[in-house]
């Protein structure tokens, strides 16, 4: 029996074209993953992707500015790949761009 992952994206789940692709871009990747797209809320799991605007609490997130079949791409590598992304802002940064550069993570 294969898993769904949820897929949480905020502030809310694209529909028409942006579903699309989203879809489109999860399936150039070729993941075995199934995946669902849910409305991102704090303590939601994992990575988010960000559509249009920044979550409003601290979560590594993958940022789309314009929704598009290659920056759906890299937000989905980022979320389940943990690839790097020009985009993708993670905790760590985002600490550190509020009390400065001597915040550490500590493993």
């Amino acid at each position: 029996m294969t898993s769904i992952l949820p897929l949480p994206i905020y502030p809310d789940i694209p529909s028409g074209d942006g579903l699309r692709m989203l879809k489109h871009a999860k399936q150039s990747l070729d993941l075995q993953e199934l995946v669902k797209p849910v409305r991102a809320v704090p303590g939601s799991p994992g990575r988010i992707i960000a559509i249009g605007e920044t979550p409003e609490w601290i979560v590594d997130y993958a940022y789309v500015g314009e929704p598009s079949f290659e920056s759906f791409k890299t937000a989905l590598m980022f979320v389940l790949r943990d690839a790097k992304s020009e985009t993708a802002k993670t905790v760590l940064e985002q600490l550190q761009d509020i009390f400065g550069d001597g915040v550490r993570e500590v493993q």
